[in-house]
């Protein structure tokens, strides 16, 4: 893993590219699809990148980006300045918790590729909408239920819902708390099904699947968040056991 001032220097390269590249100076697209390229590389930037560069692979893309965005320099300059200053200020200042470095390593580097752009979706949308951070959430964890019954060769419907994914693949992993005499697993195991139905229902009640009536309560950042983290958390679980029984 890369230090924090590796990590650093990345950003800032990837930005002074954007910039010269943004602005017609002495930058090429191969220039940008590198330096792009290297955030990509570490598993600790990719939920937080914006998303448009995770979106824009080649420099063509992120050239028609920069002339719809501004018809001057200046206007794309303080585009990218602003947009890289959060990943800087998350680096620099915040820090990145241990916790997301275990989730990210795990799910990022899944062999499922709907798992890992599912876990990307659910980050970037925890800060501007909610509603499709808790979707994103649920979906997750059922792609990754999907995933581990096909590595098994198990069957599953597709109606099925994601109480049902999930109580079929804690099964095959050996995770039903009925397959377990120790109370205090079963009492973890039972836990855990109690959150994967309570993120079911959460997604039923706020997520952004459904119409919504004048009425609805809406979500905010804090329920997104809980979302994410607690599927992300489960979904990490499901996939270490997976790997390490196979």
């Amino acid at each position: 893993m890369s230090d924090k001032q590796s990590i650093l220097t990345k950003i800032e390269m990837a930005q002074i590219c954007c910039l010269n590249l943004a602005t017609g100076r002495n930058a090429t697209y191969e220039d940008y699809e590198n330096r792009r390229a290297e955030l990509l590389s570490e598993p600790l930037l990719q939920p937080h990148l914006p998303e448009w560069i995770v979106r824009c692979r080649y420099g063509s893309q992120f050239w028609s980006l920069m002339k719809e965005t501004s018809a001057t320099y200046q206007g794309r300059r303080k585009f990218i300045w602003n947009e890289f200053a959060q990943l800087l200020d998350l680096v620099e200042r915040r820090g990145i918790e241990p916790t997301s470095l275990s989730l990210d390593e795990i799910l990022q580097n899944c062999s499922s590729k709907n798992v890992a752009e599912a876990w990307s979706r659910c980050f970037h949308r925890r800060e501007d909408d909610p509603e499709g951070a808790i979707t994103s959430a649920r979906s997750m964890l059922e792609s990754v239920c999907k995933f581990i019954l096909e590595e098994h060769g198990k069957n599953y419907s597709l109606k099925d819902d994601l109480p049902k994914l999930y109580k079929l693949t804690a099964s095959v992993l050996n995770l039903s708390p009925s397959q377990h005499d120790e109370q205090i697993f079963k009492q973890i195991l039972t836990g855990c099904v109690s959150v994967v139905c309570g993120l079911a229902s959460l997604r039923n009640a706020f997520g952004d699947a459904h119409g919504k009536g004048t009425r609805q309560v809406k979500p905010n950042k804090r329920h997104a968040e809980l979302a994410v983290n607690l599927s992300g958390t489960i979904s990490a679980f499901l996939i270490s056991t997976h790997e390490k029984d196979s």
